[in-house]
């Protein structure tokens, strides 16, 4: 990453967010400190009151980067209080992008930068451009491609963003107009228990297509121990019921958006409840795991279907479908 005057306004903010990244956190900040670039960037780093040594490693960065990379340390973890990191580092960008690394994940490549700004420059009708990503699991030291939507550069309709079973693309691809994200709705970032955050930076800002380009430029790592998905694995009745319903609700709050296509938006509550249901089933919750999928009518999913009502139904084949569940995803992660 070149130096420039550091009264010039950046082009990009890179904000990197990190709780407990000790292992992961100078490989994070190293790969976003090489790129190369022929427009300034300035790195916001949030810490959010680390235990395991994050924080000094970031001074340590910090120090020997001097002007490159400003910190924000927090003394209380703000999280489990129910504030989402964004709310602290988005309002301080000052960069006309905003690209987000968290501290577990890293950048490959040196262009990355440079190639997805030169993207959204060729497209001024659009807000967000993201890339595919190499998964690494923590647990096997296995790598394999993720998020990807074939080999040409393409830009996705809104459809296919919001209605999909899972995340559509990784934190650490994207790239976002700054004066979008901070039009993002106040509820964002200060309505407390958001569960998750890229869905609906991907739904709001996609609303006239995400840009696609299909270079492998960052690293996603699963299994980490603080991970949003970890926490999620560990969580268990009320609690990850009540998880459940938060996501229900925010995600309501996109129903009427201009540009959020509205049976998209059905299928999305259909495979939150899903997901949700089949970490009851891993749990062997079948009191919670009837509850939730009773409602789900997921359109041109007709087998799915039948086969949550057969699970449902049966306690025997609710036993067999939750070791065939925990042993295929032992083997995927």
């Amino acid at each position: 990453m070149k130096s420039y005057n550091r009264h010039l306004r950046p082009t990009v903010t890179v904000i990197c967010h990190s709780y407990n990244h000790a292992p992961y956190i100078r490989q994070t900040l190293e790969s976003i400190l090489m790129q190369e670039t022929d427009f300034p960037i300035e790195v916001i780093v949030h810490d959010d009151a680390s235990t395991d040594g994050t924080a000094e490693i970031i001074r340590e960065i910090v120090a020997k980067e001097p002007g490159r990379i400003f910190p924000i340390f927090q003394e209380d973890n703000q999280f489990s209080q129910g504030n989402r990191p964004s709310q602290f580092t988005i309002p301080k960008a000052k960069g006309e992008y905003i690209a987000l690394c968290e501290g577990d994940d890293y950048w490959i490549g040196c262009q990355k930068l440079q190639k997805q700004v030169d993207a959204l420059r060729r497209h001024p009708e659009l807000a967000l451009c993201v890339h595919p990503a190499m998964r690494f699991s923590m647990r096997t030291g296995r790598q394999k491609r993720g998020f990807y939507y074939g080999s040409n550069e393409r830009i996705m309709p809104p459809q296919t963003v919001v209605a999909r079973h899972n995340q559509f693309a990784p934190t650490a691809s994207i790239l976002m107009r700054a004066e979008q994200a901070r039009k993002l709705p106040s509820w964002f970032f200060v309505e407390r228990g958001l569960p998750v955050g890229d869905f609906f930076i991907e739904a709001i800002l996609g609303r006239k297509g995400v840009l696609y380009i299909p270079d492998i430029m960052s690293v996603y790592r699963r299994n980490v121990p603080e991970s949003y998905t970890n926490r999620f694995r560990r969580s268990a009745g009320p609690s990850l019921e009540d998880s459940m319903f938060r996501m229900l609700y925010f995600t309501e709050k996109l129903r009427g958006i201009d540009g959020i296509p509205e049976n998209a938006l059905n299928q999305r509550l259909c495979y939150i409840r899903l997901n949700y249901a089949l970490q009851f089933l891993a749990m062997g919750d079948k009191e919670r795991f009837d509850k939730v999928t009773h409602p789900i009518r997921l359109k041109g999913h007709r087998f799915l279907l039948i086969a949550l009502a057969v699970i449902r139904n049966n306690e025997l084949m609710f036993n067999i479908a939750r070791k065939v569940f925990v042993y295929f995803r032992r083997l995927r992660d």
